[in-house]
């Protein structure tokens, strides 16, 4: 079966639904394979690493329709050790259907590898609610030897631990839909000495303020090798592990959204 600009019928409508719950794109699902479905059908070719035509043959697909079935979020009456994290350093915790999404960044200097964790948590029918991901909160090794492709000869940025209310849905780069940088600015440290080892700076070291699209989006598939795919931002290894994060953001319904970065020293 080939999908293409002009096919119809109830095929393509499964095909715009996945794209529309991998947050690829907002498709009518009509059933009507138009240039808004073509321009969905190649951001999600482009990210999974299929051949970029457009054209919905068997990989695109089989990719499209595979997803490991999603584990049940961690459920109990008690918050999580890492709300009591959040709560000692003075920082905001929603517990109003708003998700408390946390990254923690290991205390692992070595450039390129997805050693970090996100933490979704909330509370839903008065219980607490809580997910964990395998990311990365640094930028990979291209990104630092490279920053000039960036527009940062001064050095690649690196997220400062704390808490920013800075998120709403957009566009990453043009190619799908995500949590972008648009509310509000963060800081960052500058790695210049393209030596391949993050320069997490001194914690009084508040970094520079601005904005710097620092995103949250997803790497490959299963991506082992940050390379070029985070310049800064926050990258998920997992294509599923971030469309089912998706899909848990857009399911609170929330325009806005905080990220909170801490470190491993944290959480010891």
């Amino acid at each position: 079966m080939l999908l293409r600009k002009g096919s119809r019928g109830d095929d393509v409508k499964e095909v715009q639904k996945l794209l529309n719950d991998k947050g690829y794109g907002q498709i009518g699902v009509d059933g009507i394979f138009g240039s808004g479905t073509a321009k969905a059908v190649k951001r999600f070719q482009a990210a999974s690493g299929l051949g970029v035509d457009g054209i919905v043959g068997p990989n695109t697909l089989d990719t499209l329709r595979t997803e490991e079935e999603a584990k049940q979020p961690e459920v109990s009456d008690d918050p999580p050790p890492i709300i009591g994290v959040l709560k000692a350093k003075g920082y905001d915790v929603y517990t109003d259907g708003q998700i408390n999404i946390i990254g923690v960044r290991s205390n692992n200097p070595i450039s390129n590898s997805f050693d970090d964790e996100m933490h979704l948590v909330w509370v839903k029918n008065g219980l607490w609610q809580h997910k964990k991901y395998r990311i990365t909160t640094d930028p990979g090794t291209y990104c630092l030897q490279h920053p000039e492709v960036y527009g940062r000869a001064a050095g690649t940025a690196i997220m400062v631990p704390g808490q920013y209310r800075a998120y709403k849905w957009d566009m990453h780069r043009g190619k799908y839909e995500t949590l972008c940088q648009r509310a509000s600015t963060i800081r960052v440290w500058r790695d210049g000495n393209r030596d391949n080892i993050l320069d997490f700076g001194h914690k009084d070291d508040l970094g520079v303020e601005g904005w710097y699209g620092v995103n949250l989006h997803h790497a490959g598939t299963n991506s082992t090798r940050v390379d070029k795919w985070s310049a800064g931002c926050q990258v998920f290894a997992r294509l599923a592990d971030w469309s089912e994060a998706v899909r848990i953001w857009k399911a609170s319904g929330a325009e806005l959204f905080t990220y909170t970065l801490i470190t491993e020293d944290d959480i010891s």
